[in-house]
């Protein structure tokens, strides 16, 4: 499985989609972009798995970590037996140390749906979430972290870093802090952008993500749109993560999401988030080899 080149901060890579046109993650690999890793969504195609593994291997050893999107870890129906079976399979053959997933679900019973829907903000969600993350990382060939899903309506009395929280600790496993999905939470409920994170467990955070975003007013209601790629991303997430970053002592990676961007696009997100973090890029070993 893994070679244990997360075991320490590793730096700031690119969450590419192999199936997207944009950004040409094969052009990338060919450029001389400051990325560190590949976070790989393959939508559960084990041949696009393989091809991007054996693209990464050629050009210089590049890590792996791997994204599923189909797991739909919050479901109180439990897990599907396929895409379980899928994620294992494809997590395996881009050899990576953990399983990024969401808590959120894109189905109401069979209907699958072109959209998140995020955790409900209740201790029920939490266990059954909590549940489902340690029966997925029983089946994988390595961990399960959990990520904070985005949110235009939150449903339940809790704060999303309290709910995070438990599902962690209920499921031992380590954790994803997307900024740009915790703003997206504080916006809904009036909050600062940081509010919540004192109290949270920050040593459980293995890795933080960053995307491109737009911020609409929309009938007098500030609405967050996760556009990833799309857009650019807004100065308040950089300041988030430069703030959030340096407090987590176990922090491995941090993945900037850039479906849909150019190389151009890549290229200056990478520069603004490398800034944002460059006080670990420095403190990071040089040899990355063992």
């Amino acid at each position: 499985m893994s070679d244990g080149r997360f075991d320490r901060f590793v730096g700031v890579g690119l969450g590419i989609d192999v199936h997207n046109e944009q950004p040409d993650w094969r052009a990338i690999l060919g450029s001389d972009l400051p990325v560190d890793f590949f976070e790989v969504y393959t939508r559960g195609t084990l041949a696009a798995a393989h091809e991007v593994a054996a693209a990464a291997a050629a050009a210089g050893d590049l890590p792996l970590l791997y994204h599923d999107d189909a797991l739909d870890p919050i479901r109180p129906e439990g897990l599907i037996a396929a895409d379980l079976e899928a994620a294992r399979v494809n997590m395996a053959a881009v050899a990576a140390p953990w399983c990024v997933s969401e808590l959120a679900t894109r189905r109401i019973g069979d209907r699958y749906l072109d959209f998140f829907m995020p955790i409900l903000l209740t201790e029920e969600a939490a266990d059954a979430a909590a549940e489902n993350m340690r029966l997925i990382e029983a089946a994988l060939p390595g961990r399960i972290v959990a990520e904070n899903p985005p949110y235009l309506l939150p449903v339940g009395p809790l704060h999303i870093l309290e709910v995070l929280a438990r599902v962690t600790e209920r499921a031992g496993c380590d954790c994803v802090l997307d900024t740009g999905h915790l703003y997206s939470f504080q916006i809904c409920r009036g909050l600062d952008p940081l509010a919540g994170v004192d109290a949270f467990p920050l040593e459980r955070v293995v890795e933080l993500h960053v995307a491109g975003a737009e911020v609409e007013d929309e009938g007098g209601v500030a609405l967050y749109h996760d556009s990833h790629g799309a857009a650019e991303i807004p100065p308040v997430l950089l300041e988030m993560l430069a703030e959030i970053a340096p407090r987590c002592p176990n922090l491995r990676a941090v993945t900037i999401e850039v479906e849909d961007a150019n190389l151009e696009r890549c290229a200056r997100q990478l520069e603004q988030t490398r800034e944002a973090v460059a006080g670990l890029l420095a403190a990071r070993p040089s040899d990355r080899s063992d």
